[in-house]
C-alpha cells in the first residue's frame, strides 16, 4: 500500500473528509456538528494544517487542525479530529499525520498543539502531548526560538528526526 498525506484541497472536500473521520468514532457525527464550523472558517488560512490520507485514490483518514484566536505568530493550534479507517491502523499514519501538523504548526510560527484527547491518550503521550482532560505539546519553536535562523534550525532538527524514524521501519 503506498499512503498519500496531502492538504486538503477545497471547502468541498473538507466537507466529505470530515464525514469519513467522523464516522470512525464510536459515537460518529457528521460535518452537521458544531465542531466542524471552526475548521470550514478557518480553512483559507490553515488548510496546510488540514491533512487527508489517501491509499490508491481512496480516501482512508486524516488530520484537521485550525489556529485559534487571531491566526498569526505565537497562537496556538487546535487538533480537532485525526482518524483512520480500521484496516489502515497500526501502521505509523497517524504518527505521520501529528507529525505533519506540528511540522505546518511549527513552520507558521506556533507556540503549542492543544487537543481534546477522550480517547487514544497513550497515544498522544508517546508524541510527547501532556494533561489530563485537555492535552497539549509546546513546539520548539516557542517563545525560545523568536528569530528566523533559530526557527530554520529547529525545524530541520525536527525534519531530520522525523526522517530517521522513517527509516528507522
Amino acid at each position: 500500500m503506498t499512503y498519500v498525506i496531502r492538504s486538503v484541497e477545497s471547502e468541498q472536500e473538507l466537507v466529505g473528509a470530515f464525514d469519513v473521520l467522523g464516522a470512525q468514532f464510536p459515537k460518529p457525527f457528521t460535518h452537521e456538528d458544531r465542531r466542524f464550523a471552526d475548521l470550514a472558517r478557518r480553512f483559507p488560512q490553515d488548510a496546510s494544517m488540514m491533512l487527508v490520507v489517501e491509499d490508491g485514490g481512496r480516501l482512508v483518514g486524516g488530520a484537521l487542525a485550525f489556529r485559534g484566536g487571531e491566526a498569526g505568530p505565537g497562537c496556538d493550534v487546535t487538533l480537532r479530529i485525526i482518524a483512520l479507517v480500521p484496516e489502515h491502523r497500526g501502521r505509523g499514519i497517524g504518527r505521520r499525520l501529528v507529525e505533519r501538523v506540528e511540522q505546518e504548526a511549527t513552520r507558521l510560527g506556533v507556540r503549542g498543539i492543544g487537543l481534546g484527547a477522550d480517547e487514544a491518550v497513550g497515544f498522544y503521550q508517546h508524541l510527547g502531548y501532556r494533561g489530563k482532560g485537555g492535552m497539549y505539546k509546546a513546539l520548539p519553536l516557542s517563545s525560545n526560538h523568536g528569530d528566523p535562523d533559530s526557527r530554520r534550525r529547529a525545524l530541520e532538527e525536527l525534519r531530520e528526526r522525523r526522517l530517521a524514524r522513517l527509516r528507522s521501519h
